[in-house]
């Protein structure tokens, strides 16, 4: 089972050692970096790590919006927010998306066009 190089921002360390004990089983975290500061200059070099998986802690009252920031850095990577009390997680990931109109009449077609994109 190949490992997920991790890169932790702000991620409290109980909080890091949780979720490396819940997912261990199914991909080991191989954290490659943690980052207690989400200094310009920190963020700035996350891409030197090649991360596949960045884990960062949301500060108390905070939004997810650094969680795509990230992403839009590292658009290879899963990006996870966690919430200060660790009770929510906001995942933001690039994937490419295909869904199959088989025999797709025209008002399929338009609604499609025209509807919003089709997310699971």
């Amino acid at each position: 089972m190949p490992e997920a190089r991790t890169v932790t921002v702000t991620l409290s360390p109980l909080l890091r050692d949780i979720i490396a004990a819940l997912v261990n089983d199914h991909v080991p975290l191989n954290v490659v970096a943690e980052l207690d500061s989400r200094s310009r200059a920190a963020l700035a070099e996350i891409e030197l790590f090649a991360p596949d998986l960045v884990l960062i802690g949301l500060r108390s009252g905070e939004t997810d919006d650094v969680g795509l920031a990230l992403l839009s850095q590292i658009p290879t990577a899963k990006v996870i927010a966690i919430s200060s009390d660790g009770r929510d997680a906001y995942v933001h990931e690039m994937r490419a998306c295909r869904t199959a109109l088989l025999s797709v009449s025209p008002q399929v077609l338009a609604a499609t066009i025209a509807g919003p994109p089709t997310r699971i």
